[in-house]
């Protein structure tokens, strides 16, 4: 039976969480974290009709899997296509059925096939205390009265007990309503949005409706997919942010989650904003930590070894793609070693410090968690001269105030003939800024030596979903 809810219980048990996190050494954590993994393993194996019968397909036998090395050997890798895009949704649950099932979060459905997360009371519960442990961490909410506002698109929930929460989804004029009536209510605001709809937020209410950002003390949690180091530096411009360094900064910072699995699975801290913002501008650091073929930084986060394993498996081109076992013994849905769709590679917390240390910047995260760079989705526009990815074009989109400024933040990649093309959506009313498309060439040169033809496009005659409407996810790159 679930314990009733406590307030004050909660505040001491994820401030306690947090002092472990601190004082327990990094191989302690990630070892629990193995632990519960092959206790995981088992118990799904155990009580999950569609995974006993896989394994029992494979000639996995579970009494045979009982370390670490084990588990990766034997159990299979899953994806949404063998698992969501096969099977009925109660053989994936443990016990073969829905019951105790209260919400169920529908993926964005940009593959081509839409997976569940599927909750339970207890799971929305442990959902909520993750959450408000990475608010208390990043945001001191336990002591400063927090008005959270989730512009996220419809149906997607932030499950928090220790903030206010506001749910807006993209509906700018609740945003901005809420803002007015509220915000001097209470010590700081948290927005949670993807990034061009919060972009769209920030601009917009400072042109068209008069609020002074600056004056507030507003943070900014952008999800849905990666930003530039070059986004964060021009909203961070528009909000009055001019050091991202100190330690009393307002914090622009981005969380990472998968629908079926959980909507917070990584999140960036002060430490990782600092270190990627110092990776941007100095390549030999970002060779050192990310590898020589990253001519642009990928998201770097850190994450929870106790609430989910994450492993590395080989990806064409010499990539890494990342799968990921969540260990909750309340997850309904439990996926094992499951593949997200995203390519990145986990970094040791001792790895992370020497290589720092090495380059010399002597930085020590507080909290001894393992890192995970994630450089996106692997796709990139294929050229004579070489790859072009929407992550390179983003930084460039973002690195001159005025094309920052004048754009959505829509953009698409293309082949034209023999050329790339680069196809840009203005904002309403705005015209291509003076040497607009030189200043985005000009921007891209640093992260590829692709040449491409740029072209922007007032917000109507855009030809790639003119209708955008921020509820479903932007295609950079022609679908495949």
């Amino acid at each position: 039976m679930m314990k009733p809810f406590s307030p004050q219980a909660d505040r001491l048990e994820r401030q306690e969480f947090i002092r472990l996190l601190r004082e327990t050494p990094p191989q302690a954590v990630v070892s629990l974290g193995e632990a519960e993994t092959i206790k995981a393993f088992h118990r799904v194996a155990r009580t999950v009709p569609f995974y006993e019968r896989l394994l029992a397909q494979r000639g996995v036998d579970p009494a045979n899997v009982d370390t670490i090395e084990g588990f990766r050997t034997h159990a299979p890798v899953l994806d949404k296509h063998c698992t969501f895009g096969q099977h009925p949704i109660a053989e994936l649950c443990v016990g073969g059925n829905l019951d105790g099932v209260r919400s169920v979060l529908t993926s964005s459905g940009f593959s081509g096939v839409f997976s569940f997360g599927v909750n339970t009371t207890e799971n929305l519960a442990r959902s909520a205390k993750s959450i408000d442990t990475g608010l208390e961490y990043l945001f001191n909410v336990d002591a400063l009265s927090t008005l959270l506002i989730n512009c996220l698109p419809m149906g997607v929930k932030v499950n928090t007990r220790a903030a206010v929460l506001a749910e807006t989804s993209v509906r700018e004029d609740m945003v901005f309503a809420v803002v007015r009536k509220f915000a001097a209510e209470f010590d700081q605001l948290i927005i949670v949005g993807e990034g061009s709809f919060i972009k769209k937020i920030i601009e917009d209410g400072r042109e068209l409706h008069g609020i002074d950002w600056p004056r507030l003390r507003v943070h900014l949690i952008t999800g849905e997919e990666g930003i530039a180091e070059n986004y964060r530096t021009y909203i961070g411009g528009l909000l009055g942010i001019d050091d991202f360094d100190s330690p009393d900064s307002r914090i622009i910072g981005s969380s990472m989650g998968v629908a079926e699995l959980d909507l917070n699975i990584f999140h960036e801290t002060r430490e990782t904003i600092r270190i990627r913002r110092l990776a941007h501008r100095n390549p030999e650091l970002r060779r050192r930590l990310f590898g020589d073929e990253h001519t642009f930084c990928p998201m770097l986060f850190v994450y929870y070894p106790n609430r989910c394993y994450v492993e590395e498996v080989a990806a064409p081109g010499n990539a890494s793609e990342l799968v990921i076992s969540m260990l909750s013994e309340e997850m309904k849905v439990p996926l094992l070693r499951y593949r997200s769709g995203d390519y990145g590679r986990v970094i040791p917390y001792h790895e992370m410090i020497e290589t720092l240390s090495a380059a010399g910047h002597p930085i020590t995260p507080d909290l001894r968690l393992p890192f995970i760079a994630v450089s996106g989705r692997g796709r990139a526009l294929e050229t004579p001269e070489g790859r072009l990815f929407p992550e390179a074009v983003k930084e460039a989109l973002y690195r001159d105030r005025a094309v920052a400024e004048a754009i959505t933040g829509n953009f698409r990649l293309r082949r034209d003939g023999e050329r790339a093309r680069l196809d840009i959506q203005l904002r309403s009313g705005r015209r291509m800024p003076a040497a607009g498309d030189a200043e985005v060439l000009e921007g891209l040169r640093p992260y590829s030596v692709v040449t491409l033809d740029v072209r922007f496009h007032v917000y109507e005659r855009f030809p790639f979903n003119v209708g955008v409407d921020y509820e479903r996810k932007f295609a950079y790159l022609d679908p495949i």
